[in-house]
């Protein structure tokens, strides 16, 4: 497995096996440790070290290097902090991926809100599973998986002959001047018990597009008029982020662990909503409007794992964790009537779901003939409550009259949703191991009771009621290997995704739209079909693979009904996703490592049963190479890498924005002057290229008048396409103090 970073190499020579690991493992593919080559599907891990050395910023810059995957930033006035939607996965995303931290599930994203309560400096590594991932880990892990695993004592304390190892760190990212202060430590308090506990504090701006045009480039901005900001840049933003963690370990005995473990993350941003200062809408002229978001992430957590080394029982593994998650978003508006008198706006928006998670899962293996047989099954369920509260209290500051109305905005009704599954996994091993065939199976179980507060409106005919689901899951990979060289694999997976209680109750009556609920969404299922070839040499390894998905009522958000004001859910008929991944890496000197990956996303849907094919909406074509050169004997590692992505030629709507073709290159440095000091720097977008990365598929873009004159202009004035382009070139340093 590849090591964190915490644990600090040696200067004095290394040698380049040990500093290249040219194969990882994976824990969240089999729900065991794995080499990824070994896994009849395709899965990412990027590494602690991976993160020291590139010195990434937040879930974007994660996914910086991992073509066909990719995290979206929202710049809309209904979520002014430029916060990360989520991750999205082939061509999936939103509540479709499935993010786990050590298992525990991380909130859903709705629609004015986001899934961005994740911060980095705890993390082992994070591993991304392409594709559905339903059987082993519930219906929700219909497009892939985001499975964050955090330290252990050992990550720390292993090779060092003390019973403590601690590691300070800072690092500071030009494009959001952002400053990350952490410290971690670790102790063996007797050969049974360890512990570690790490605190992090960050603070940040806005981000400065610096490639991003005023004036809106091709696609015009509406200013003044409309928008007091230009067109490139964001709203003014501080940002503070405390992240907290702490982990016991405890051994009895050797068959014996029990790990209990806590964390909490807090992050708190001011943004001065500036895009519509001094704007006057129906004679009413915008003045200082201060927003505030505040989200928070608890986990507690107790497993044990006992190797039972039984005839009939291999070992048994049990979590039972709870997690509150919370955004809240506080709005003082204030703003001059026609008359002259004032106004203040304060509103509240709160979203929050609360996880109670139990998983149990048991190994056991035996011969059968010419066959061996690894069987992994278990039971895991959760119960998770959702509360959306909105409430806007509107003050006349002549008067001193107070306005209340509750449940504005996308009002859905609040829910408790039970999930109790089993899943069964079988890894047949044939040929004395040269022919592995892993069928797996799980019968998933769901139900969404809602519970609608004060201010929800009912929709007659379309009322709020309990819905329950039983599916049968099924799923088979296969890997063969040729010889000790190469493999051929394959893989058969299903999954299904009951609609979310926002998809299935909002009900919101208003003057100028209204939202519909829509309690007869079915749920979405996926068939996907995935086959690659794959090779290991001694100096490196490549892997190259064709995958294909298709999608039965996939759910639309906020569908226009034609010829009304109306806005609701639905299911389309049919979405299609094919494509190809292919990754390498190769030693080609003792000082040398050359890498690449590619991904090219090619998708079509059908609205309708008799409907023409359309364009479904994918980011196409992109590649990333990578040149490393190490000199241990100095202490010193340089890093080049180059992002090449293609045009998007196809989009689901004639006025979406599809962005062209761009090269980008990085570059990394890391020093280790001692044994326990280490020194990074980098920079991104070293030629300052302008380009567009993820866009595809996001808001409808047109070219807009001077002034609002219609929806399309108006989205343009309060979400601008450039506040989309990409980061100009940045600057990035660290450093990180061990002993």
């Amino acid at each position: 497995m590849a090591q964190a970073q915490t644990q600090a190499p040696q200067v004095n020579a290394p040698s380049s096996e040990q500093m290249i690991p040219l194969d990882q493992i994976t824990v969240t593919a089999s729900r065991g440790e794995k080499q990824v080559l070994d896994v009849p599907g395709t899965v990412s891990v990027i590494t602690r070290q991976e993160l020291d050395e590139r010195i990434t910023r937040d879930t974007q810059d994660l996914v910086r290097y991992q073509p066909g995957v990719s995290v979206n930033r929202i710049t809309s006035s209904t979520d002014p902090f430029g916060n990360y939607g989520g991750f999205t996965i082939r061509g999936v995303g939103g509540n479709r991926v499935q993010m786990q931290v050590d298992g525990s599930r991380v909130i859903e994203r709705v629609t004015d809100g986001n899934r961005d309560f994740v911060d980095l400096p705890f993390l082992k590594n994070v591993e991304i599973v392409r594709g559905p991932g339903s059987v082993l880990w519930g219906a929700d892990a219909l497009g892939g998986i985001v499975a964050y695993r955090t330290l252990d004592p050992e990550d720390l304390l292993k090779g060092k002959d003390k019973p403590y190892a601690a590691r300070l760190s800072t690092s500071y990212d030009s494009l959001d001047r952002s400053f990350v202060k952490t410290g971690i430590a670790a102790f063996r308090f007797s050969p049974m018990l360890e512990g570690i506990v790490g605190v992090s504090q960050k603070s940040a701006q806005e981000a400065r597009l610096t490639k991003a045009r005023a004036d809106g480039g091709r696609w015009g901005c509406p200013v003044p008029t409309m928008r007091f900001l230009g067109c490139d840049r964001l709203n003014p933003l501080d940002v503070t982020v405390w992240n907290s963690f702490a982990k016991l370990v405890f051994k009895p005995t050797t068959d014996h662990t029990f790990k209990l473990t806590g964390e909490y993350y807090d992050s708190d941003s001011t943004v001065n909503q500036l895009y519509n200062y001094n704007v006057v809408s129906s004679g009413i002229r915008n003045g200082p409007n201060i927003r505030n978001q505040v989200k928070s992430r608890k986990r507690v957590a107790l497993e044990h794992e006992w190797q039972a080394g039984l005839s009939f029982l291999d070992s048994v593994r049990w979590q039972a964790s709870f997690s509150p998650q919370e955004r809240t978003f506080v709005t003082n508006n204030l703003q001059t009537l026609a008359n002259g008198q004032q106004r203040l706006t304060r509103g509240l928006h709160d979203y929050s779901e609360q996880f109670s998670q139990l998983d149990i899962q048991a190994k056991s293996s035996f011969g059968l003939g010419p066959s061996f047989h690894r069987l992994t099954y278990g039971f895991q369920g959760d119960i998770t409550k959702t509360n959306y509260k909105r409430q806007d209290d509107v003050r006349n500051l002549a008067t001193g009259v107070t306005t209340t109305t509750i449940a504005g905005g996308f009002n859905f009704a609040n829910s408790t949703t039970n999930r109790y599954d089993f899943y069964l996994q079988d890894e047949i091993e044939l040929l004395s191991g040269r022919w592995t065939i892993t069928p797996g199976l799980r019968y998933a179980n769901y139900n969404i009771d809602p519970k609608p507060g004060p201010g929800y409106q009912i929709a007659v005919g379309k009322e709020p009621r309990e819905l329950t689901s039983h599916r049968l899951v099924p799923q088979i990979g296969t890997i063969f290997k040729l010889d000790d060289t190469y493999s051929i694999y394959g893989r058969y997976a299903e999954g299904f995704k009951m609609p979310t209680a926002e998809q299935l109750y909002t009900s919101l009556p208003s003057t100028g739209f209204n939202l519909i609920p829509n309690p007869d969404l079915r749920p979405e299922s996926v068939r996907s079909y995935e086959a690659g070839f794959r090779g290991k040499f001694a100096d490196g390894w490549f892997s190259v693979g064709v995958f294909h998905a298709r999608y039965k009522d996939f759910i639309q958000s906020l569908y226009n009904i034609p010829g009304t004001n109306d806005y609701t859910s639905r299911n389309l008929s049919q979405v299609q996703i094919s494509g190809i991944e292919a990754s390498a890496e190769w030693r080609f000197h003792e000082r040398w490592l050359a890498s690449a990956t590619l991904s090219y996303q090619y998708g079509k849907q059908r609205v309708e049963a008799g409907l023409p094919v359309t364009p479904f909406d994918v980011n196409p074509f992109k590649a990333v190479t990578g040149l490393k050169y190490m000199m241990p004997e100095y202490g010193l590692e340089a890093e080049v890498i180059g992002t090449f992505a293609g045009g998007a030629t196809r989009a689901s709507s004639p006025t979406l924005f599809k962005q062209g073709g761009y090269s980008v290159f990085d570059a990394y440095l890391s020093w280790k002057p001692t044994s326990s000091i280490t020194v990074r720097g980098g920079v991104d977008n070293i030629f300052d290229k302008r380009y567009f990365a993820n866009l595809v598929g996001g808001t409808t873009y047109a070219k807009t008048a001077a002034v609002c004159t219609s929806p399309a202009s108006c989205v343009a004035a309060a979400n601008p396409l450039e506040l989309q382009t990409a980061p100009g070139r940045t600057f990035k340093l660290s450093a990180s103090v061990e002993f």
